[in-house]
């Protein structure tokens, strides 16, 4: 499953971008455009995270040109994401719900960021596509919460709600299912600071006026100062850094900067 969906990144990164670059040709470039920013809002999936895997606030401003006369702008995004360990898989329990074995822990990445965007071409009017390409890093604050599973051995009484350890919780057929991905969130988890840089091409696809609708495509390397436990150490080693491709779906508006 983890190959089939790095695969079908790949292929969106790459249908998109070619898309973006076949409409190089005969584009003429708006100045109002160029002189203007934008503020987007979206979300996010990644080959370590589910269909959906985050969310995210980015804005783009221009602070300066290129030799060509094409706009570099001063970029800045804000991400919440849900990393997963690539072993995970998700098991089926007696009653028909469901739990991951031998999880132990969620990790959620908050990113502020901070980079250059760099325009290859902008829109022209509302019939074109705007292509750049985006390099930001920055900071990375790892959340570790516990895994709550509902545990109960005796079909007649309330499962109780409780961390998950799999030396402790061996009986499987006693788990009735998982608690919530906030249960513990304000009480019981604890911080995991780190560092991480993107590479991204950026495709924007709006078609109404100010408005804006986009893709960023790209990569995301994130290291962090020691391992997150997410799997039981006794099934898997936890790595502390963490490699993945990205989309994100953005909508959001842009505003012209007057002179």
């Amino acid at each position: 499953m983890a190959h089939k969906k790095w695969m079908g990144l790949i292929w969106c990164m790459f249908g998109l971008s070619t898309l973006a670059m076949a409409q190089i040709g005969g584009v003429k470039e708006d100045s109002d455009d160029q002189d203007s920013k934008y503020f987007g809002y979206g979300v996010t999936t990644n080959t370590h995270s589910g269909l959906l895997g985050g969310f995210v606030v980015r804005s783009s401003t221009p602070v300066s040109r290129s030799k060509k006369g094409l706009p570099i702008h001063r970029y800045l995004a804000l991400e919440l994401v849900n990393i997963k360990h690539p072993k995970e898989n998700v098991s089926p329990t007696p009653l028909g719900t469901k739990f991951i074995y031998g999880k132990v822990n969620y990790l959620f990445a908050v990113r502020p960021e901070y980079g250059r965007e760099w325009y290859f071409f902008r829109k022209n009017g509302d019939s074109s596509i705007g292509f750049s390409g985006i390099l930001a890093g920055g900071p990375t604050i790892g959340i570790q919460k516990p895994y709550y599973i509902k545990y109960g051995r005796n079909a007649n009484e309330q499962p109780t709600l409780m961390v998950y350890d799999p030396d402790v919780n061996t009986d499987l057929n006693a788990i009735v299912g998982s608690g919530s991905i906030w249960q513990g969130f304000f009480n019981n988890a604890k911080v995991i600071p780190g560092i991480h840089l993107k590479a991204a091409a950026n495709i924007d696809m709006s078609t109404f006026g100010d408005s804006i609708t986009g893709f960023e495509l790209g990569a995301t390397f994130e290291m962090y100062t020691k391992s997150p436990e997410l799997i039981s150490a006794k099934l898997s080693s936890n790595p502390k850094a963490y490699a993945s491709a990205y989309v994100t779906l953005y909508f959001g508006n842009k505003k012209l900067i007057k002179k």
